[in-house]
């Protein structure tokens, strides 16, 4: 039965709730691994040789291999933006499954060893052109080639990850037990038309570019391109509460530069931001464009966690998202924090998210054992 329910939570959280303390990688944590995977050949026609993966994995594979856990980061983040919700006795319980962390195909960040880039390839601005379904191929080979999982429980990820849930499902419907797509659907508001051309576009024109053939990163052009999307991230409310004095957006400001903002890739950003508008769910053959066909060849069980306040994915999209496919349901989560709610920054929230996510996941575990 398909459900939307609506949870109203008190915000009871700091300001500084989501900042680099959660996303650093510490040294009791599980070590960086990197799978080396062969070449990739992209939809588009091209290949990246000898291509690379970055991930950590949290947890013990079960002997049946049937415990594991695809998670992807979102647009410019990493393996780390669901800490918060990994360990033992945690919504994503290392007791009970094998979690794989990954980082995607071309990520931005500059402050680790991590997958193929433009940047670390070498390629730099002659880099193939790859969309979203490459990333999702790129994990898949990760899986099933990488780690020899012929089958996950689930798969899940936070915003621009979890719009590559939904294309898992679809480009590999087999694969999976459920999908928990996390503040991000099939699709993004119509703000997708022009976010893409216009953050790479100020990219290009600041100082340092050079036309990407630059040898030092031209920092400035990621951080004023990304500092246009930071606004939507909260809601005009959450803005109002906690950086309302100039100290107050200084201490913001700081956080976010160490983490976020002023750890990207010029070269890589553009990239992604150009890939951005390529390879919508919808888009995927044989659909040709009929988001909805696509949907309903989706055999996963699915959960979509989403804010109503939330800009990007809104929630009249993840309500069609729901009718359209065969087993799903929403649970819609009311907070100030608006998109964010996906990163702690809301503690109240990432309680209610983190007993839907239970839930399901022993749902699925049920589902297994009747087989």
């Amino acid at each position: 039965m398909k459900t939307v329910v609506g949870i109203c939570s008190a915000l009871a959280t700091v300001l500084m709730a989501h900042g680099p303390v959660a996303f650093a990688h510490w040294p009791d944590q599980a070590p960086h691994q990197i799978a080396h995977l062969g070449d990739l050949e992209l939809e588009g026609g091209g290949v990246i040789t000898n291509f690379k993966m970055s991930y950590v994995t949290h947890g013990r594979l079960s002997t049946a291999k049937d415990n594991a856990i695809l998670f992807m980061h979102g647009f410019g983040l990493n393996h780390h933006h669901v800490d918060h919700l990994i360990g033992p006795g945690r919504p994503l319980d290392t007791d009970k499954y094998f979690i794989i962390c990954s980082d995607e195909l071309g990520n931005t960040q500059t402050t680790f060893e991590h997958s193929t880039s433009p940047t670390n390839s070498g390629l730099k601005m002659k880099f193939p052109a790859y969309n979203g379904r490459d990333r999702v191929k790129a994990e898949y080979k990760l899986v099933k080639e990488g780690l020899g999982i012929p089958h996950l429980l689930a798969v899940t990820g936070i915003s621009a990850g979890a719009t590559h849930s939904v294309q898992f499902a679809v480009s590999y419907p087999d694969f999976m037990d459920g999908i928990f797509a996390i503040v991000g659907g099939a699709l993004w508001s119509t703000q997708r038309f022009f976010y893409g051309p216009l953050l790479a576009s100020i990219i290009t024109s600041c100082a340092g570019w050079n036309g990407g053939k630059y040898d030092e990163n031209p920092k400035s052009s990621a951080t004023n391109a990304l500092s246009v999307l930071i606004p939507y991230f909260y809601t005009r409310e959450w803005w109002e509460q906690y950086v309302d004095a100039p100290e107050a957006y200084t201490k913001w400001r700081d956080s976010w530069g160490d983490y976020y903002l002023d750890i990207q890739d010029a070269r890589d950003l553009y990239h992604r931001l150009i890939a951005l508008g390529r390879g919508w769910v919808g888009d995927t053959p044989p659909f040709n464009g009929d988001l909805n066909a696509a949907l309903r060849s989706i055999k996963a069980k699915t959960l979509f966690l989403f804010s109503p306040q939330d800009q990007f994915y809104t929630p009249q999209h993840i309500e069609t998202q729901v009718k359209a496919i065969p087993e799903a349901r929403a649970v819609s989560v009311n907070s100030v924090a608006g998109h964010l709610i996906c990163c702690n920054a809301d503690p109240q929230a990432t309680r209610v998210m983190g007993e839907a996510i239970r839930g399901f996941l022993q749902e699925l575990g049920q589902r297994k054992a009747a087989r």
